[in-house]
Formats: structure tokens, sequence, C-alpha cells
């Protein structure tokens, strides 16, 4: 295979590598990439295990999972809020500590990157021949650290993400906290029954 061969066979698998290059399509990736962590959807034990503790009851039933009432419906949304923000809060985490497993893009990257990186050990070729080579390194690297560096483009993602959880979990509180009130204001204005006593307790 000739330099000219090689460099264009790079330049293809870098291209596919690095994904798309418009702001609403590395944003789609970006967003899918994380979905299995900041933004996928709440764990169903996670759930229920806060649903538990907002209605005061050890035991869930199916019924509380599938609320027919707005009073239901209501805390199960603010369970769900409660167990997001948990997920959200543990995914930054892991990526600020160094514990966050690379994306799918970032194993893509770096075999992208090795495999040059052999080529190029292998090739012996004039600095003309290898220029396009290592312009893909220099690109498959900037891409890298968008991915992997604190402030970059997964890292803002990640606080996006907390932020926006923090709020959902925010809202959520006050729509259940404002049904209880509700609640509760019904309860003191219902007509009560008096209480007169039974005719067992009517001494003769």
């Amino acid at each position: 295979m000739t330099s000219d061969e090689i460099a264009a066979r790079n330049r293809a698998n870098a291209g596919r590598s690095t994904g798309p290059r418009t702001a609403p399509g590395k944003a789609m990736v970006a967003s899918n990439a994380l979905r299995h962590g900041a933004t996928a959807r709440p764990d169903p034990g996670s759930v229920a295990g806060w649903l538990a503790i907002i209605l005061d009851s050890p035991h869930i039933t199916p019924g509380d999972l599938l609320p027919a009432d707005e009073c239901g419906v209501r805390a199960l949304a603010l369970a769900q809020a409660e167990a997001h923000l948990v997920a959200a809060e543990r995914a930054l985490q892991a990526f600020e500590t160094g514990a966050a497993k690379p994306g799918e893009c970032t194993k893509d990257l770096r075999e992208t990157a090795d495999l040059i990186m052999d080529e190029l050990l292998e090739f012996v070729g004039t600095r003309r021949e290898v220029r396009p080579d290592l312009s893909i390194l220099r690109r498959i690297a900037r891409v890298e650290t968008e991915e992997t560096m604190s402030g970059g483009e997964r890292h803002r993602l990640l606080r996006r993400y907390l932020r926006e959880a923090r709020t959902g979990r925010r809202h959520a509180f006050e729509a259940w906290a404002a049904g209880r009130a509700d609640n509760a204001d019904a309860a003191s204005l219902a007509p009560r029954r008096p209480d007169f006593p039974k005719q067992s307790q009517i001494s003769t």
C-alpha cells in the first residue's frame, strides 16, 4: 500500500471516529453518549426507594408506581426527580474523580490513533508524506481532550445535566407540596358527621 493510500484510509477512519462536524450533530452524539449516565431513565429500584420515603411507607405496591390520582402522580414524579438527581450527581463525581469509563467516541479515537501510530512506525516516509497522518493525530487529540479534560465538552454537559436535575427536583417538590397542602385544606373544609352517641351508649 502506497503512502497516499495509507493517508486516505487514515483520513476516512478518522472521519468516522470523530463523528459529526455540525454543532447539532455533536450535541446529539454527546447527549446519546451520556444517556447511560446522567440523563438515563432513573433506575426503577431507586425510584421505588424514594417513593417509599415520600409516601412514608416501607412497602411499595404496583399501584403506587401506577398512580390513578393527582397526589400519587405528583409523589411518583418527585421520586423520579430525586433518583434522576442522584444519578446526575454520581455521573459528574465519577468524571471529576477520574472514575468514569471512556465513552464509545473516545474508545474509537484511541483505536484509530493507535493504528495510525503503528503505520507511521512501519512506514518510513518524507515529512510531506506523513503530514496528513500527523494532522489526523492532532485532530484526534483535540477531540479526545474535549471528551476527557476538566472543563471540556463532556464536563460542561455533565454540569449542565446536574443543574437541570436540581431544577427538575425543585419543581417536582413544589408541585408535590402544593398538592399535599390542597388535600389538607380540602379535608379541613369537608363537612363532619356529628359525633352522636350510639344507642347502646345511651343510659336508660
